[in-house]
């Protein structure tokens, strides 16, 4: 218990560090272990604090990843019941760095996050931008577990298959398309044609860039170690200019 509320105070710092934590405070953090996990859930799903003033915007954050760095797959459906975030006025950036880091950070578990994420992608009572991010999880898998690439991409071909809507159908086309599965190519714009696809989110030219390019370079975000992924991807201070 001395260390839970030892941990839970160090946790609370994290809403003081700005745009980038000390890395005594991260080590003392991780270094609790299990411990650090409620804590760290409870400030990285307080997503109301990215609308809020420097630093207290950036904590969440700093919590989603350094959750990632537990391990722990409990981290997953609290974490997905975030979604959707909104957003306070257009181009927010803050809350759509956290929605777009997230199923990397998921996918950064590897393996074991499969049978959860696609739990969450097969059930009608999430919310349609929960399993949609599921999807994006299980792309970033590939790059911790590339063996799983093709069981994968099976799955979600099947799936595909199987869709009775069109919202649906996109979901599983941009989990297609990020993972660049090229001679893909003609089944895909075939469901386009036949307006079976919500081109609200994933128009042809969109799936089309995507599913012809490499998708090494996006998909190893899920790759980066803690420091690697503050110098890449922020945050920045101009995110916080409206």
């Amino acid at each position: 218990m001395v260390l839970e509320l030892g941990v839970a105070d160090k946790v609370k710092q994290l809403r003081r560090e700005g745009l980038r934590p000390a890395e005594k405070l991260v080590a003392q953090i991780l270094r609790a272990g299990d411990a650090a996990f409620r804590p760290l859930l409870e400030l990285a799903t307080d997503t109301a604090l990215l609308h809020e003033d420097e630093p207290e915007c950036y904590a969440p954050l700093h919590a989603l990843r350094l959750l990632s760095e537990l391990g722990s797959l409990d981290m997953i459906e609290p974490v997905l019941r975030c979604y959707p975030l909104e957003l306070e006025y257009e181009d927010e950036r803050l809350p759509q760095v956290w929605a777009e880091e997230a199923p990397q950070l998921i996918g950064h578990l590897g393996a074991p996050a499969i049978a959860p994420l696609w739990a969450i992608a097969d059930d009608t009572t999430w919310a349609p931008a929960a399993r949609s991010s599921a999807l994006r999880a299980l792309t970033y898998v590939t790059a911790v577990a590339p063996e799983l690439r093709a069981p994968i991409i099976t799955g979600l071909r099947e799936r595909l298959a199987a869709a009775n809507d069109s919202t649906l159908a996109a979901f599983l086309i941009a989990a297609l398309s990020s993972l660049g599965v090229a001679a893909l190519y003609s089944e895909l714009m075939a469901l386009y044609r036949t307006g079976k696809v919500d081109t609200e989110i994933i128009p042809a030219g969109a799936m089309r860039q995507l599913l012809l390019s490499d998708s090494t370079k996006r998909l190893a975000c899920a790759l980066h170690p803690l420091w690697e992924r503050y110098d890449q991807h922020g945050p920045f201070a101009k995110e916080r200019e409206a």
